[in-house]
């Protein structure tokens, strides 16, 4: 086509632009340059050197040289990259034009065909012509992206609590008993709402992170059965003594049989101390005839005379008794003999002579707790008594007291009591008696070995100062097995001069159970109080009391009534408080019982609030009726029935 002498003129033109163009981005070093000017020119070199070259038509239609590769790249790396790989393809698939072969050639300056990234931390790849960009996701690094970024190695990723790193990423957890909020933060969960039944039977309380299951007080709460179990605190050995577990407590227990009580830590064990003195001296010139509570004599003697001699006896007694043996008189139990007793608060002679039997009694009472002079005399046929020096009885007698053997006179005497069971006597009389003697004669003479034994034991002798009532120890008791009639309503006085405060006044027994007691105490346990008080108790449950103050060695009476599922105690007559208590059962008064005086049998310490014997003095009246110790089933010897040592004043 033959151009016009314009258009030829506008082609000059805009060749001549495009060069001065070309040249304002082209600078080459004066090698490149030479290199430049020594490069083979094919056809259409005007079109290939004022572009970049076509890689077709130069590499794909023709086998190009590196150079011709170089005008097609315009840079060495890729140059450098591709040719080899070119030369490759070539050998491969030939130099004629077909479909693998410009497939091949075509790939080589992608340099991520193929993609060189790690596809799994891989944006994207950029070819950055004979190098390439591997554009990372997060969480990923290195050339190929090919490594893992620790994204909890700086400020722990964010989170809160736990920072996990995983292939390419991250995560956020939580400690137990919180939740994951977004992802970083974690928030406290409160199991006790959002968890049902979490802590079963025990009540839950939610904690910052976690929660916990509380039980009361002597529970502990068990994780598999989601309850609160009683704890055994006597395992850990907490009391001094006895230690009795309770649901969700326990109690400790000392035996006040030993002489302990409680202390106030409410576990450890104390000696129970008195409250008052009772003036326990003793007279060593004086013989206490009620020592055996068995009723044997407490002395024995036998009188051998070569001469027949009348039987004379001469003795101070002073007693609040009403009956007993003061002394026995005679051969043996079929042969003649004498008694002296009191009956009724007056002497009474019962007399024996071979087939004559005789009892007498005469004069005013002696019972009255006042010194009384009495003699025995045998005149010709008859014995004299005497009380005070007064005669009060002048029995005629037919036989002789004394016994003759291989040709002596022999007497027996025995002072509270005879050589033989009771029932052999001519009245019946109860040969215990509490009785105190003094400046005894016997057959005219005093009898000095009695006199030592008695000085060197003191179990023989009498209190110096005593008045009318029962006295206990603080050690032992008395009870009776007999019922006391009513089986409706029990009636019990109790009048008392207590010389401590703790200690068992009267209790019902049947077997191991005490179904009532009255007692002295200083602690209450149903009301947790320290104080003085007594207490009238259906086993182990307070059902009465009263607060006091009775150490103060003056008499005070109690009275208590029990009548089905009512209680009444009342203390110098005012009234006692009721304790309200549930379900307790009645006391059944037509079952038997024994009756204890002054304190409770080996039974467990358990049964009743108080197990400490009384110390003091007390008269015992049931149902009407005062009770005699001496007519108890059992009695402890330390105990005297009628007479009680008064308190020293000024203790």
């Amino acid at each position: 086509m033959l151009l016009t002498p314009g258009e030829f003129l506008s082609g000059c033109c805009f060749f001549i632009l495009l060069c001065v163009a070309c040249s304002a981005e082209l600078s080459l070093s004066p090698e490149e340059a030479s290199q430049f000017l020594r490069r083979h020119k094919r056809a259409n070199q005007v079109f290939e050197e004022t572009k970049q070259g076509h890689l077709e038509r130069e590499c794909v239609e023709e086998k190009c040289t590196k150079e011709e590769a170089r005008e097609v790249f315009e840079n060495d790396p890729e140059t450098e990259y591709f040719y080899p790989r070119y030369l490759a393809c070539v050998e491969q698939f030939g130099e004629k034009k077909k479909g693998d072969l410009v497939t091949c050639v075509h790939n080589i300056p992608n340099q991520c065909s193929p993609n060189p990234c790690n596809h799994k931390g891989t944006v994207r790849c950029e070819d950055k012509k004979g190098d390439f960009q591997c554009h990372c996701f997060t969480g990923w690094a290195g050339l190929k992206c090919e490594e893992d970024v620790n994204e909890c190695n700086k400020d722990n990723g964010r989170c809160d609590h736990e920072c996990n790193n995983s292939i390419g990423s991250y995560h956020c957890s939580c400690r137990d008993g919180y939740s994951l909020s977004g992802h970083h933060s974690c928030l406290d969960v409160n199991e006790c709402t959002d968890v049902p039944n979490v802590c079963g039977t025990a009540q839950c309380k939610n904690l910052i992170g976690s929660y916990e299951c509380l039980c009361e007080v002597g529970y502990v709460y068990n994780n598999e059965t989601k309850t609160c179990e009683d704890v055994d605190e006597c395992e850990s050995h907490v009391c001094g003594e006895e230690c009795v577990n309770t649901p969700g407590s326990f109690r400790c227990f000392c035996d006040g049989r030993q002489g302990k009580k409680l202390g106030q830590d409410m576990k450890s064990c104390e000696p129970i101390e008195p409250c008052l003195a009772p003036d326990m001296k003793r007279n060593s010139r004086s013989l206490y005839l009620g020592r055996m509570f068995s009723g044997i004599p407490v002395v024995k003697l036998r009188f051998r005379r070569r001469v027949h001699t009348g039987f004379t006896a001469e003795f101070d007694l002073r007693t609040y008794d009403s009956e007993g043996v003061i002394f026995f008189a005679g051969g043996h139990l079929n042969s003649s003999w004498i008694v002296l007793a009191i009956h009724h608060g007056k002497l009474e002679l019962q007399l024996k002579y071979g087939a004559v039997s005789r009892v007498t009694s005469s004069g005013p009472l002696v019972n009255d707790g006042q010194w009384h002079k009495i003699s025995v005399e045998e005149q010709g046929r008859s014995l004299v008594i005497k009380i005070d020096k007064e005669a009060v009885m002048k029995i005629a007698v037919n036989g002789d007291l004394f016994t003759l053997k291989k040709g002596m006179h022999e007497l027996n005497l025995t002072v509270g009591g005879v050589p033989f069971k009771e029932d052999g006597l001519v009245n019946k009389v109860n040969p215990r008696l509490d009785a105190c003697m003094r400046d005894w004669h016997w057959l005219t003479g005093e009898d000095t070995s009695i006199q030592e034994t008695i000085r060197n034991n003191e179990r023989m002798q009498c209190y110096s100062s005593e008045n009318h009532s029962s006295f206990y120890p603080g050690h032992g008791f008395a009870y009776f097995n007999h019922s006391h009639g009513d089986t409706q309503m029990l009636s019990i006085q109790l009048t008392i001069r207590p010389t401590s405060t703790i200690g068992v006044l009267l209790a019902l027994v049947r077997q191991d159970h005490v179904p009532l007691s009255i007692s002295l105490s200083t602690y209450h346990s149903g009301k947790k109080e320290w104080a003085e008080h007594i207490l009238v108790s259906f086993g182990d449950v307070i059902v009465a009391s009263t607060p006091v103050d009775l150490c103060d060695s003056e008499i005070h009476t109690i009275n208590v009534t029990v009548s089905g599922n009512s209680t009444i105690l009342e203390v110098d007559g005012q009234l006692g408080l009721t304790e309200p208590v549930e379900h307790l059962e009645s006391l059944d008064l037509s079952s038997s019982y024994s009756t204890f005086i002054g304190g409770i049998p080996d039974v467990s310490l358990v049964s009743t609030p108080v197990s400490a014997f009384y110390t003091g003095c007390m008269d015992v009246m049931v149902n009407g009726q005062l009770l005699d110790l001496d007519e108890a089933q059992h009695k402890h010897n330390d105990i005297r029935s009628h007479a009680c040592p008064l308190v020293v004043l000024g203790n």
